[in-house]
């Protein structure tokens, strides 16, 4: 029974070179169409190259078909040159004889003169096949940076551990929810608090805010805080349902906020104050309007006082200014002075 041959007779460069023509053939191809694109014949020489490419786990020979294994193909499709040679080394230490060479010298001086000798006496190399494996061990192991100048061999294991080959670039998995960070639970969400006002719970986000400073008052010096105590003189009931304003409860939070349609409008109280934009005619008038009671009238009556309001509005104009006494006409004189003026430019 012949002896069973666990080591490769041949370089490690001629194994890889059948194993490019294999490929070249679409990955699978015959001993002869090999040997015929490598202008060779099926010889024993050329055969002991196909046992080294099956030695290295390079190719699988199997009933005279050659294939490529898939160690070839992540060196033929490695990212850089750097994880191309630590894949040849992983195919170069694919026969225990290679590894145990290294392993044996490791972070030592390999006797490179006798390494022929050592392979006969302390590894059972035949001795016809001593000298062609002695050549492709120190040939490969250069090749692979695990032989150095010196001829010390490192650690195959430390490098194996220092240089993990990279085998994924892009992520094998992808989020299950790319907007489950981004979006609030929904949960319960507190009310709004209210402020009491009159007998009227309103929400605290659409109380309405107080009176501004009006802006011509404030161009002639006028103090109007006796219009502010005017305002605030009101019925019971705050104000009219003729003034009424209507605006939008805040929306919820959450993915309510997106799929929920908005909600009925909900009235709210609050003094309706009307601005128009500015009309330009060709005679600016000077649009006052008729002196009439302004407000609650039952209050008035029963403060016996007479309250007449003026509305100005015109070019750069628009006011709203209540009589009470007397001297509040000397306001309205000022204002139509500064109208006049400006007509008879």
């Amino acid at each position: 029974m012949p002896k069973t041959i666990d080591y490769p007779r041949t370089s490690y460069t001629s194994a890889w070179e059948v194993a490019e023509v294999v490929d070249d053939t679409g990955g699978k191809c015959a001993i002869e169409t090999a040997a015929r694109k490598l202008s060779r014949k099926v010889s024993g020489s050329f055969k002991a190259i196909i046992g080294s490419a099956v030695k290295f786990g390079l190719l699988t020979s199997k009933r005279e078909f050659l294939t490529t294994t898939n160690l070839f193909r992540r060196i033929k499709h490695a990212y850089d040159k750097q994880e191309e040679k630590i894949y040849h080394r992983e195919a170069f230490l694919h026969p225990p004889l290679f590894t145990q060479i290294c392993r044996k010298f490791r972070n030592r001086e390999l006797p490179v003169h006798m390494l022929d000798v050592m392979l006969i006496r302390e590894f059972a190399v035949e001795e016809i096949n001593a000298q062609s494996v002695a050549k492709a061990f120190v040939d490969g192991a250069r090749m692979v940076d695990i032989l150095d100048e010196r001829n010390v061999i490192a650690d195959i294991d430390q490098l194996a551990a220092q240089q993990a080959p990279r085998r994924d670039l892009a992520s094998s998995e992808m989020p299950l929810n790319l907007f489950k960070g981004g979006v609030a639970a929904p949960g319960p969400s507190a009310p709004p608090e209210t402020v009491r006002a009159g007998g009227i719970t309103l929400p605290q986000d659409i109380v309405p805010t107080g009176r501004q400073q009006d802006a011509v008052s404030s161009l002639f010096g006028l103090d109007t805080d006796d219009l502010e105590a005017d305002n605030d003189d009101t019925s019971e009931d705050g104000i009219s349902s003729s003034d009424t304003l209507y605006s939008t409860p805040p929306a919820p939070a959450g993915p309510d906020a997106v799929f929920t349609p908005p909600s009925a409008a909900t009235p709210i109280v609050e003094p309706r104050i009307t601005a128009s934009p500015p009309v330009l005619p060709l005679n600016p008038p000077v649009a006052a309007n008729t002196a009439r009671p302004m407000g609650n009238t039952a209050a008035n009556h029963h403060t016996g006082e007479r309250v007449y309001t003026i509305q100005i509005s015109g070019p750069g104009v628009d006011t709203q200014l209540s009589v009470q006494d007397v001297d509040d006409l000397a306001i309205v004189g000022a204002l139509l002075e500064k109208i006049r003026r400006q007509l008879t430019r």
